[in-house]
């Protein structure tokens, strides 16, 4: 088996040096102490909560966990919670590209905070969809990271409505995202109005698919079609 190594006799010195002083009685019965519950026994869900001991959660991970949207949305906005989508400002400073102007508005460099609530279609977007739901309060009016936004909307509405404004919030996202990239690799563009019908038609299919969180929404947005879309 070779030598010991330097850090195996480490740490026998270590637990050598801890169980030195210790005096064993012989009339005592040896017993199993589980640090990880209350009463020291093991169970297998201490088990698993010891697991994460030390583990920070990220903001908005519950919340997503709940929210009723396709998988691949769940995931593209997880990236998005962790700040791990290929946006310009991230491929330029990697050394990508030179330029990191938003693909939607040109105006601002495309960070996730501008692309999904600070960029001035985002926005329209937002607005054309929550003001029939009269929800237009909610309407993002600045640049904020999603993490700290979501729970604050969230907090401002009915509980009962919760579900539903999460289900909306990866929905908004996802369309702004395909909007962008279709802008950026396609290099085609669509008026608010062809967008908004693309954001609607999208959540038609997701209702189609068992996500009725959207349902009540959807309905509204498609009595208001003939006026605003």
């Amino acid at each position: 088996m070779g030598a010991p190594k330097t850090q195996v006799l480490c740490q026998y010195l270590l637990v050598w040096r801890l169980l030195r002083d210790v005096v064993l009685d012989q009339l005592q019965v040896d017993r199993f102490v589980w640090k990880w519950s209350p009463d020291g026994k093991y169970s297998a869900s201490s088990s698993y909560r010891a697991f994460f001991n030390g583990c920070t959660s990220l903001l908005g991970a519950a919340e997503l966990w709940k929210t009723k949207a396709p998988p691949k949305v769940k995931f593209f906005f997880c990236l998005a919670l962790h700040g791990l989508l290929w946006i310009d400002e991230r491929r330029k400073r990697h050394g990508l590209q030179d330029d990191d102007a938003c693909a939607l508005c040109g105006q601002a460099p495309e960070t996730g905070e501008h692309l999904f609530l600070g960029c001035v279609v985002a926005r329209e977007l937002w607005f054309s969809l929550l003001a029939p739901l009269g929800l237009s309060s909610l309407v993002p009016d600045e640049p904020d990271e999603i993490t700290s936004w979501w729970p604050r909307q969230r907090d401002r509405i009915d509980s009962s409505a919760n579900s539903t404004f999460d289900s909306l919030l990866l929905l908004v996202c996802w369309s702004l995202w395909k909007e962008r990239n279709n802008r950026t690799f396609q290099r085609t563009t669509r008026r608010m109005h062809e967008l908004l019908g693309a954001v609607v038609a999208e959540a038609d299919d997701w209702v189609a698919a068992g996500y009725r969180t959207l349902a009540s929404a959807h309905s509204i947005w498609s009595q208001n079609s003939g006026n605003n879309m």
